[in-house]
């Protein structure tokens, strides 16, 4: 009779013909005699029996336990376990095999230290019988020695891959039995079967020990895992790895409670359950074939909740975290302590967008909020800030290393809101507002520019919109037209808040201005970055021209800082070729009180913008009294009752200079138009901001900021929409071929060069030139 053996070898096996004698050699080779095999069948319908039975002919210590029905290889490893006659016990998988002192170098280890839990290091071999990798690396022991519910924490810590893999231990018998009592013997699991065994385990030892040793040799892709996603029914059998740790969620708080530990049992279940969820996400999403990315996704809807594959993503798998924005379910913002904001925006810098946000941070400041602004990229000027509010660059690098840094400035602040003011100028937008639910907070998108904007851009931004605004809490714009769009859109969460009033508004009435008579030239002038685009700084001179051949005495001043390949020696170049470089000067920057002087200098604030957002300079320059002229912007609800307006069809060139010369002929029209300018700055001013923007962060506005589409707004928007499609079309025409190649090769290698510019500002110059001549656009 052979004698009691030490260890016990479980064997659970399913259709493993080709593998498994080489894995029952590797079990009869071990220089400890003292062991047995125990195979258990898994209802195999192959020729795997047939070779376990022949083997077990010429050696006794092989036993066969088999089951009628498969039961999953968590059933076959408990029937193992209730079979073994060792009191410790290793695991080995039909297509693995162990070295020849596995048993013997992990029982002396157990025996030595009085361990219930022995680990050991592996080799992992690759399809091509490669080994050495990073998975192989991440398997190896962690820790020499750990007791208590340093164990289960150890073993499973937050922030990391939870590996289940039981085939890494010694175990002691009567430790797995224990831990087997807390799982159903009629439950069946497809997928990462081990890890519900393995946790119970951790959470049940008392002392684990490891040992250096490699004594285990994984095949990589022999069996479930390392497969390509490419069916439903895959990515349905890689999402049952979540169900295989939803299964012992009773069972970990029963060991929880009987444990000296609770808090570490839970913390460590938590973080387990979060990279299973992870795992799934980064196979079902970053890893599955296309076409069924988005079927698979909604099937890993059903598995948890949206809030959990976000936190998951966000934790593991941040490459997740677009598709999963799309799908996730709007998720306002209720029920939720508002403390700490960020502000979001690409550079602070020279603009309306910089002078938004600063307003928001202070106003939110002073009502008591935590305000932090973030700028994604390098180069900000935070002197435009409000004294009291912190100020973070996000580390450079790819997406995903953006995002991990997101991630941290999230939870180390405890962010609970963030307003992002890139959503129209930026393409990760939803990446960072997914993480940023991910973290527990709520992202608000704000609009800065009119939603036509994308369209005018020739880019898919507007589409982006549309697609992903499940993931934000609330969508800002600054115009009821905008509000109807995203409705008609289907995006009912949006509101529209005007731009904060700026210095300039500061709240003082002035008297209306006179137009002097006789033959005093009416003095025009215009603010804001000197940018083709969208605010056609070449149509000033055009204006210009056409007032000069009018026999209009006027002169224009154009205040501003070089903009996109435009600078004001430029501008003064081309107003000398056009000969009117005696009445039209650009001066180049101006702020404060210098650039309130030139404008109280003036008579008449001249603006030629293809498409604007709100156009603060519009509301500056009428708080000062000066009549307005423009081509028609119909959106902007500055100028709508705006008596203090004279505006015409847009590129109508010689209908401004017609309006300019006719109120420059008018001392009683300019006066109305003035007093109407500062009847509509008043207006302007007259929200509470404050209120507002607190309104933003705590749920959203209603009323008459969320108003319903009409007909006619309807309408509007398509003639709008079309004009912009037409007008993005006609700018395309000009591109040449030779243009368009190499700024698309510039887009291309344009995140890398951010990188290099970063270590090499000295390049930049150099660099902006190079974008002149391409005609690429900040």
């Amino acid at each position: 009779m052979s004698p009691a053996p030490l260890v016990s070898i479980v064997v659970p096996v399913h259709n493993d013909e080709g593998t498994i004698e080489a894995a029952l050699a590797s079990c009869l080779a071990q220089t400890l005699r003292e062991i047995e095999v125990v195979c258990v069948d898994d209802a195999s319908d192959d020729g795997t029996v047939a070779v376990i039975e022949r083997m077990q002919r010429t050696d006794s210590r092989i036993r066969l336990v088999r089951h009628e029905e498969n039961r999953s290889a968590l059933q076959a490893r408990r029937s193992g376990v209730m079979e073994a006659r060792g009191d410790a016990i290793l695991f080995l998988d039909g297509d693995d095999e162990l070295e020849s002192r596995a048993a013997e170098v992990t029982l002396a280890a157990m025996q030595g230290s009085g361990a219930d839990l022995v680990q050991f290091d592996v080799t992992v071999v690759d399809r091509h019988g490669n080994s050495g990798g990073a998975f192989e690396r991440r398997l190896a022991p962690q820790h020499d020695s750990l007791r208590g519910s340093a164990v289960v924490t150890g073993l499973f810590p937050a922030d990391a891959p939870a590996r289940g893999q039981l085939w890494r231990f010694l175990f002691r018998t009567t430790l797995l039995r224990a831990a087997h009592a807390h799982l159903r013997e009629d439950v069946s699991l497809v997928r990462v079967n081990d890890l519900p065994l393995m946790f119970l385990a951790a959470a049940l030892a008392q002392h684990l020990v490891s040992v250096p040793e490699k004594l285990y040799r994984y095949h990589l892709g022999r069996g479930g895992s390392g497969h390509q996603v490419d069916t439903i029914e895959r990515a349905r059998f890689y999402a049952a790895a979540i169900d295989s740790v939803d299964i012992i969620r009773d069972a970990v708080a029963s060991v929880a409670a009987a444990s000296g530990d609770a808090t570490a049992v839970h913390d460590a279940y938590a973080a387990a359950r979060l990279w299973t969820v992870g795992y799934v996400c980064r196979q079902l999403v970053e890893r599955a074939d296309p076409s069924i990315v988005d079927s698979a996704v909604e099937h890993l809807r059903t598995k948890t909740t949206d809030d959990d594959l976000l936190a998951a993503a966000g934790a593991h798998s941040p490459g997740s975290l677009a598709v999963l924005a799309r799908h996730v379910d709007h998720q306002p913002i209720t029920n939720r302590e508002v403390r700490s904001i960020l502000l979001v925006t690409s550079t602070l810098r020279t603009g309306g967008v910089t002078a938004v946000l600063s307003t928001q941070a202070r106003m939110l400041t002073e009502a008591g909020f935590r305000v932090t602004v973030v700028a994604r990229n390098s180069n900000s000027d935070p002197s435009f800030l409000p004294s009291g509010v912190e100020f973070v660059e996000l580390a450079g690098g790819g997406i995903e290393a953006r995002l991990e840094a997101w991630r941290a400035i999230c939870l180390t602040r405890s962010v609970d809101v963030v307003i992002d003011h890139q959503m129209l100028y930026s393409s990760y937008w939803p990446e960072f507002a997914a993480m940023t639910r991910a973290c527990g907070g709520a992202t608000v998108g704000w609009l800065h520019n009119f939603v036509a904007r994308p369209l005018l851009d020739g880019d898919d931004r507007l589409g982006n919109i549309e697609k992903f605004a499940r993931v934000l809490a609330h969508v800002v714009a600054l115009s009821p037209l905008d509000v109807s769009y995203l409705k008609l859109r289907g995006i009912t969460h949006s509101s529209y808040i005007p731009n904060p009033p700026s210095a300039m508004l500061d709240g003082e009435r002035r008297a209306p201005r006179e137009r002097p008579t006789g033959l005093h030239p009416i003095n025009l002038v215009w603010w804001g970055r000197l940018e083709e685009r969208t605010k056609r700084v070449s149509e000033l001179l055009e204006v210009a021209v056409l007032l000069q051949r009018r026999h209009t005495a006027f002169s224009l001043t154009v205040i501003g800082p070089d903009w996109g390949g435009w600078t004001a020696a430029k501008f003064n170049a081309l107003a000398r070729r056009r000969g009117v470089a005696e009445v039209v000067r650009a001066v180049g920057p101006k702020r404060g009180r210098e650039l309130e002087a030139a404008i109280d200098t003036a008579d008449a604030f001249l603006s030629t913008s293809l498409i604007e957002g709100y156009q603060l300079t519009i509301a500056e320059a009428q708080s000062r009294g000066l009549p307005v002229f423009m081509y028609e912007l119909p959106w902007l609800t500055l100028v709508q009752e705006n008596a203090g307006i004279a505006s015409v069809p847009q590129g109508d060139a010689a209908g401004l200079a017609d309006a300019i010369t006719a109120v420059a002929a008018d001392p009683v029209l300019f006066a109305r138009l003035s007093r109407g300018s500062l009847d509509a700055a008043e207006r302007a001013g007259s929200y509470d901001f404050s209120d507002l923007y607190r309104r933003v962060v705590t749920g959203a506005p209603t009323g008459a900021f969320s108003p319903e589409p009409t007909l006619e707004d309807a309408r509007l928007l398509l003639g709008l929409l079309r004009f912009y499609s037409e007008a993005n079309r006609s700018q395309t025409k000009t591109v040449t071929p030779r243009r368009e190649l190499a700024a698309r090769m510039w887009r291309r290698v344009a995140p890398l060069g951010g990188v290099g510019l970063q270590r090499l500002p000295g390049l930049r110059p150099l660099v902006a030139r190079l974008k002149r001549r391409i005609g690429v656009a900040d």
